[in-house]
């Protein structure tokens, strides 16, 4: 497995060789993150409350789903509320350099986006990368969410797959390094605008970067 502490390791590892499926994470990845926490929206209730009706929100399908599983406390709220989610979706943008490094992979690697999220968040994945991507992953839709090791033997059980042809890149230590490393595949942490793991880039065209090195 790649055990990144800094370019040259990759250039003198074969591991990253084998790897031809790239698992990326999306907000904070690929795309700006989202500045609304729609379990806040739960601070009105108890712990207990709090728990049972964020357990009920990571299985809804779509808006309409989450809008019924919140008891909203007036209709104002309720308003606010899709306000605000509109608002969200519409500040979250592609990074600068995302579709230059997915217009290079795409061609050399199966690319797929892994990303935990509620509807609506998958919209701005499929609106901006739907013909790029060979498939995606959303936490909503599966049974099991990336902090679980059975996400990730699934992963390899859905594709096809040994961990080591599989690199994971995201900006979640635990879900998008750490989890995928205990499963013996290949991570990489992107951690941009400050470092403070040396086992992380800061910015996907490094990945490029040490892609091509490894070539």
């Amino acid at each position: 497995m790649i055990d990144m502490k800094n370019t040259e390791d990759y250039v003198i590892s074969n591991e990253v060789m084998d790897v031809n499926t790239i698992i990326l994470d999306a907000y904070g990845t690929l795309l700006t993150p989202s500045t609304l926490k729609i379990r806040q929206v739960l601070n009105d209730f108890s712990t207990e409350k709090q728990k049972e009706l964020y357990n009920l929100l990571k299985r809804a399908q779509d808006f309409d789903d989450i809008l019924e599983i919140i008891p909203f406390q007036s209709k104002n709220k309720k308003e606010k509320f899709i306000s605000d989610v509109a608002k969200d979706l519409d500040q979250i943008k592609p990074y600068d350099e995302s579709f230059s490094i997915l217009d290079y992979l795409k061609d050399k690697y199966t690319i797929i986006i892994d990303s935990n999220l509620m509807p609506p968040y998958n919209q701005p994945i499929e609106k901006n990368f739907w013909s790029i991507v060979n498939d995606t992953i959303l936490s909503f839709q599966e049974l099991f969410k990336k902090w679980e090791k059975e996400h990730y033997k699934m992963i390899k059980k859905r594709y096809w797959k040994n961990g080591d042809e599989i690199l994971f890149v995201g900006d979640n230590y635990k879900n998008d390094y750490e989890y995928p490393k205990r499963s013996w595949m290949n991570a990489l942490h992107l951690q941009r605008n400050w470092k403070t793991h040396t086992e992380s880039i800061e910015s996907l065209e490094e990945l490029l970067e040490i892609l091509k090195l490894s070539k």
